[in-house]
């Protein structure tokens, strides 16, 4: 969701905010590194997750895809969401994850990725409230997330248990 992370590793151009209903958020895809990281599972009728849709040139989804782990670690489907601002309906390109566990928390840069986009894109207060009171963990490799925080101008010192 965050411009910064996105435009790290491709050129992408900003569409519109959207909600997908009946959708809720997780945490549990496993990542390589053995955090959680985002999925998007069925939910009730009440339940949303909220997002942005990016427009991505051919070429440059394929260097997504690789980020990604399409087919690894995330399958790709097509899906209906709503635009935010009333403008009606996209189908949008979603990767949706493969391997699933429960109990995995994301590192805390990976949760300032996500929250930084959200509050970036104004989603709903409650809902980047709800992301706040996501359990993070601190990520072993210092390095790693130090790397990750520079993309939002963070002091990594600042956030190591976001």
């Amino acid at each position: 969701m965050s411009t910064q992370r996105l435009a790290a590793r491709i050129p992408a151009r900003f569409v519109t905010t959207a909600l997908l209903p009946a959708y809720r958020l997780a945490f549990h895809q496993q990542g390589g590194d053995g955090s959680g990281k985002c999925d998007i599972v069925t939910a009730s009728e009440q339940s949303a997750v909220y997002g942005v849709v990016w427009e991505v040139a051919s070429h440059h989804k394929v260097t997504l895809d690789r980020y990604e782990g399409l087919n690894a670690a995330y399958d790709e489907t097509w899906l209906t969401v709503t635009d935010r601002v009333g403008d009606g309906q996209f189908e949008v390109q979603a990767y949706v994850g493969k391997i699933t566990s429960i109990g995995m928390r994301p590192y805390s840069w990976y949760k300032h990725h996500v929250l930084a986009g959200a509050r970036e894109h104004g989603l709903p207060a409650a809902y980047v409230r709800a992301l706040e009171r996501i359990d993070a963990r601190i990520d072993p490799d210092t390095e790693r997330h130090a790397r990750e925080m520079v993309l939002h101008g963070q002091d990594e010192s600042l956030v190591r248990g976001a």
